[in-house]
């Protein structure tokens, strides 16, 4: 594999975008943090087969993401080898956050439970698709070492942000104004 020459600063704007994955790869979990509270007291699914809906699909992604980042170490686009999965991904990802939450009270806890599980693993690995080659980017981003610094502390400076984020979807949840029927 030839190596590229990468330039030793990185453009503020550049910075901040590749920031701007980082928020995303923090806010989701987080945001699916706080919504699991639906799945017991919504969909009425036990509270121990809920925490298995955070541990299994972690599973997967524990095994999902080494193999990710030997195929985007493996692969040559003419757009790189990171950035084709990063874009497939966060589609992917914003899809599948949305539709593993399509859940129908009337369609009972065990088919919910199914579901959830289903396209939460599916979330998980798409999630893998998305994350994995974004934080290999950021090491290739530049050959300076302060500078990759800079840049990484940035990105998880931004990353943080989404954790004084999610806390704001609890206020958002219990005005009943917003959810009127």
């Amino acid at each position: 594999m030839s190596e590229v020459k990468t330039p030793a600063k990185v453009p503020f704007l550049q910075k901040a975008a590749f920031g701007s994955g980082h928020l995303v790869n923090n806010l989701l979990p987080g945001a699916l943090g706080v919504f699991s509270f639906f799945l017991i007291t919504a969909f009425g699914i036990n509270p121990a087969l809920a925490g298995l809906l955070s541990a299994i699909p972690r599973l997967f992604d524990a095994i999902s993401d080494p193999i990710m980042g030997f195929v985007t170490d493996n692969t040559n686009t003419r757009w790189g080898r990171r950035r084709p999965y990063i874009f497939i991904g966060a589609i992917l990802c914003s899809i599948l956050f949305v539709v593993q939450w399509q859940m129908f009270e009337e369609n009972g806890a065990s088919y919910n439970f199914w579901y959830f599980m289903a396209f939460s693993v599916l979330f998980i690995l798409s999630n893998t698709i998305f994350s994995t080659p974004l934080m290999g980017l950021g090491y290739e981003l530049t050959s300076d070492t302060k500078e990759r610094n800079n840049l990484m502390g940035l990105a998880n400076t931004i990353g943080q942000i989404s954790w004084m984020i999610v806390p704001l979807f609890w206020s958002l949840i219990a005005n009943k104004d917003l959810f009127d029927s």
